[in-house]
């Protein structure tokens, strides 16, 4: 029987540009190994789950086609086209929509360090009206809903019973909302009507993957239901976390309000990164041994990460290292990729 094939990408600000390199060769070598110019991530993967970063990512990937023509690629954008909207658009959502550097008494009013009104403006231009539901495959984004106090996932094939259905924007919108860089996102669910005022899905699953078994363990898809672990093929992409800087940490103990702001939401998006990996291999640990391959965790080798700490930092010089980690990690788990690619292919 064929298996269930899950890309989860993490979130990382403009470490983006790691994970969009490797899936830029990924799509070349699907490309080339089935000899159809068409072929892209979309039709690879039967489920797609990502948060912040790794949802805009995702939702390059599935974003329909308008031409619909079956001569044309199903997808709207390639992987080249996600990688090229980090590398372009970078400097003008981040670094020329910052409002103040964190020292100052604004910063004690107002902790949103960057203007949202550029960010909006090209998931407007890129997403337009497009529904979450329009998506090619299915698809999980994550979200912390503050008016519920509670982890939420848009999910692109939602049960009718939630009556839940949202602008792709607005999702995208959510998912990025990152404590003291953006300012939660307030959005209209179109069914109901009822607003939400959502946060970052990084500060409870920077990584997903768990979140992306979770939700195959509840889905009947057309090839499997309910599949389990033996019957998944997990792609799991990093941006290579972990790097930030905790300020005079011997004195940690007297920490005043800046330190612990700027520090919070670091420690929050990066705590679960090595956890929810660990958790995964030992998942996939049970099978025999034939069948762990079926796990692939790609992530920077710690001895590659010489990029910026800050995830914002969209500057020339930024935007090249993370180039060059990108290429850096490509390169560490080629080997491991190759022999992946061709197991995507035959469970299509």
């Amino acid at each position: 029987m064929k298996k269930i094939r899950i890309l989860s990408i993490d979130g990382g600000g403009m470490r983006g540009i790691i994970p969009g390199t490797v899936l830029v060769y990924l799509e070349n070598q699907l490309i080339k190994q089935t000899g159809n110019p068409n072929s892209r991530i979309a039709d690879y993967f039967d489920l797609v789950v990502g948060t912040s970063t790794g949802g805009i990512l995702s939702s390059f990937y599935l974003t329909p086609n308008p031409l619909s023509d079956p001569l044309e690629p199903s997808a709207r954008f390639s992987a080249q086209e996600a990688l090229s909207f980090y590398v372009e658009k970078g400097n003008q959502i981040f670094n020329q929509s910052k409002k103040f550097n964190w020292f100052g008494v604004r910063a004690l009013f107002n902790a949103g360090r960057y203007s949202a009104v550029t960010f909006e403006r090209e998931l407007e231009t890129l997403f337009e009206n497009l529904k979450m539901s329009q998506l090619l495959k299915p698809c999980v984004i994550t979200t912390y809903d503050m008016k519920a106090k509670a982890a939420f996932f848009f999910n692109s094939r939602e049960n009718s019973s939630k009556r839940r259905e949202f602008y792709l924007k607005d999702v995208l919108r959510s998912t990025s909302a990152a404590p003291t860089y953006f300012p939660p996102a307030k959005i209209q669910n179109l069914k109901t009507r009822e607003w939400m005022y959502n946060i970052d899905g990084g500060v409870f699953a920077n990584n997903p993957a768990l979140c992306a078994y979770a939700e195959a363990r509840t889905t009947k898809f057309k090839k499997e239901h309910f599949p389990t672990a033996k019957n998944l093929l997990f792609l799991s992409l990093g941006t290579g976390g972990g790097g930030f800087q905790l300020p005079k940490l011997r004195r940690s103990h007297r920490w005043g309000l800046i330190n612990w702001a700027k520090s919070i939401p670091e420690i929050m998006m990066d705590g679960s990164l090595d956890t929810v990996n660990y958790q995964m291999r030992e998942l996939f640990g049970t099978l025999s041994k034939s069948q762990q391959d079926q796990f692939l965790r790609i992530d920077v080798p710690s001895k590659k990460r010489e990029y910026a700490s800050d995830m914002a930092d969209a500057s020339p010089k930024n935007i090249k290292d993370l180039q060059k980690a990108g290429k850096e990690t490509l390169n560490a788990f080629k080997s491991q990729l190759d022999a992946f690619i061709p197991e995507l292919i035959k469970n299509q």
